[in-house]
């Protein structure tokens, strides 16, 4: 069954919704994530900061980070198979202890003065595949701690939360890791811990609504939640066109840390680049529902990658660190922006027994490339160097630029649109405080596409990351 969306009563009968903050389980929720986000930024900087300061390596660098990135292409999709059967919670919290575990063996080889890249990458893996779990649990936890007339606004609050890490947590990483390679580690290992603490006391979440078990193969509810997914053309090709713009992003990350180390700049130089990235995330974030309700996915599409292809070379020509922490800020804005109203959508418009495995289709078409892009980038860089690489990345995202621009014009992406203005009926949600709610005639979050990772996201990229 479907409902319609209505109109935005003016006036006298309109009512304000209750604050996010008066969710006592969003709150919860939400302060959890947060450290765990913090815990793994911390450390997944200090990886890469470890090997190549170590190794000198850049191919080394290029293998950590597709161990880390790889989860992203291979758990996805029995992750999401998994978190619609399991309790999300309780995924989550032994999601943290898995974390925290395979990080505290880092610390403790630094403290024995040991480095092992295949270590390095080992545990890389283990994390990044938690937090697959932990991104998937956690989105589809949102819908049953707030109603869904504030879907979008807490999506927007939980990615200007992890765009806000990414400020902080960039540059605390470099400066701990400046002090002492093992201290990012060890911190991390705290910060699970507090998380953890937080989670739990989360109250247990409603159960969806499943079938009942009929004996059905893995293989079928992951191809369940393909075909949700590949019904929306359009949709389905805004996912692939900001796949492969992730894959740059990777590139570019690895590329500039390059950059900074061969012009003989500091590891805590890296980390206020990304710190740059952060705050320009944090503010596209906060501007996500702001640009969500004037734009349509197709117009967001053309305009994002346009501006992206326009600014990526000035990294060929201006290799200075504040250059380069400019342009962080200005791609992390836009991709934001793109992930707030991405997460939104979906999580909208998919049926509660489904969030799992329609989430981990979008996050697998939007980040399985990724793990490619770092692993591609280190031999590219030993191959032909840092300027040339960075000429090849800006030339893949002026295609991307192009095609967005032929394929998001055409009439079909409209009517797409206009057909994504309905979304199921179990989106009505009653969390359980406030006990009582108005009945305002508040509309969705526009339809709009999932962008995340640009966390990038998501990526932060998102990227994205819990």
């Amino acid at each position: 069954m479907i409902r319609k969306r209505r109109a935005r009563p003016h006036g006298k009968g309109r009512h304000k919704l209750p604050s996010l903050r008066s969710y006592r389980d969003f709150r919860l929720l939400w302060t959890g994530s947060a450290m765990s986000v913090m815990a793994e930024r911390c450390s997944g900087m200090a990886f890469t900061l470890l090997v190549l300061w170590h190794t000198r390596s850049e191919s080394a660098a290029g293998i950590v980070g597709f161990a880390g990135l790889l989860p992203a292409l291979l758990v996805q999709l029995p992750a999401g198979v998994l978190v619609d059967r399991l309790n999300r919670r309780r995924v989550m919290m032994t999601c943290i202890v898995v974390r925290m575990v395979a990080v505290a063996t880092v610390a403790l080889s630094l403290l024995g003065d040991s480095v092992w890249v295949w270590h390095i990458a080992l545990v890389a893996f283990v994390q990044s595949s938690m937090t697959v779990f932990y991104q998937l649990s956690e989105r589809a936890m949102v819908r049953n701690v707030v109603p869904s007339q504030q879907l979008g606004a807490a999506m927007a609050t939980n990615e200007a939360r992890s765009r806000g890490v990414n400020f902080v947590g960039h540059p605390a990483s470099g400066a701990m890791f400046g002090l002492s390679a093992w201290v990012p580690f060890l911190t991390s290992v705290g910060l699970y811990l507090a998380s953890l603490v937080t989670l739990v006391k989360l109250r247990g979440e409603p159960q969806p609504t499943r079938p009942p078990r009929t004996g059905r193969r893995m293989r079928s509810e992951v191809a369940a939640g393909f075909n949700w997914v590949w019904g929306r053309a359009y949709f389905r090709t805004a996912l692939l066109v900001i796949s492969v713009s992730n894959l740059v992003f990777q590139g570019l990350i690895l590329t500039v840390a390059v950059v900074i180390r061969e012009d003989g700049g500091a590891a805590g130089t890296i980390g206020l680049i990304m710190a740059a990235g952060g705050m320009g995330g944090l503010c596209g974030a906060l501007s996500g529902g702001w640009l969500n309700r004037r734009l349509a996915m197709r117009q967001i599409m053309i305009l994002a990658h346009t501006a992206w292809a326009v600014v990526m070379p000035t990294a060929v020509f201006f290799r200075q660190a504040a250059a380069l922490g400019a342009l962080f800020y200005i791609t992390s804005f836009i991709g934001a922006a793109v992930t707030v109203s991405g997460m939104s959508y979906q999580v909208r418009i998919t049926p509660n027994d489904m969030q799992g495995r329609v989430g981990s289709v979008v996050m697998l078409l939007v980040s399985g490339a990724s793990s490619l892009g770092a692993l591609g980038t280190g031999y590219l860089l030993e191959a032909v160097g840092s300027r040339h690489t960075l000429v090849a990345l800006s030339a893949v995202m002026a295609v991307l630029a192009l095609v967005a621009a032929v394929v998001f014009s055409r009439a079909g992406a409209a009517r797409e649109d206009r057909a994504d203005s309905i979304e199921p009926l179990d989106a009505v949600h009653t969390p359980s405080e406030p006990a009582a709610l108005p009945a305002p005639d508040v509309p969705a979050p526009a339809s709009v596409v999932d962008g995340t990772p640009a966390d990038p996201l998501t990526h932060e990229a998102r990227r994205t990351d819990g």
